[in-house]
């Protein structure tokens, strides 16, 4: 008789032992994050001026995405984000695209319209406050963050969000 035995740890015993599912990004593949350290409390600013901080999205899963107008890849997977958005926004996850454009909310806003992008909300960071703190190595980068607020992992570069593969990625995080 032989006895086997299985170790579970993290998010795989939460999603019932199962390996999450695989995406690909432009640069690297959706990575996890070792140990799933606490995400440092961003603030978010709209348009009018008005924000929240990350710390106000705890009990959702954020697919939290650092993006510039003037960045390709960026500009790429954008619509994807949105799609995702339409898709699987509800009270448990949200897409929250930070743009680093250091023009704000006058060349954002416009861009948006003009790319139509209809799903997702506004929301800049024209200092770059969220390159020096989370350290991305380029954009775009995508963080997964769980409903507690620590960083489930990052992809680098661009990625279809939209694609099966993307969703059953957040679904099995969502959990």
């Amino acid at each position: 008789m032989v006895a086997s035995v299985v170790f579970c740890a993290g998010a795989a015993c939460a999603a019932g032992n199962a390996a999450p599912p695989v995406l690909k990004g432009g640069i690297t593949p959706f990575t996890e994050t070792p140990d799933h350290p606490a995400v440092p409390d961003l603030a978010l600013t709209r348009p009018d001026g008005s924000g929240i901080h990350l710390s106000d999205l705890k009990g959702h899963v954020v697919l939290l995405n650092l993006w510039a107008t003037w960045c390709a890849p960026c500009v790429q997977e954008l619509p994807s984000l949105d799609k995702l958005q339409g898709a699987l926004g509800d009270k448990t996850f949200e897409v929250v695209a930070l743009s680093l454009d250091r023009g704000g909310a006058r060349v954002v806003t416009p861009f948006l319209q003009a790319h139509d992008i209809t799903h997702l909300a506004t929301w800049l960071d024209p200092k770059s406050t969220a390159m020096s703190i989370l350290k991305p190595r380029g954009l775009p980068t995508t963080l997964l963050i769980d409903a507690q607020g620590r960083e489930i992992g990052r992809l680098e570069g661009d990625a279809d969000w939209a694609s099966p593969d993307a969703q059953a990625l957040i679904k099995y995080y969502k959990k």
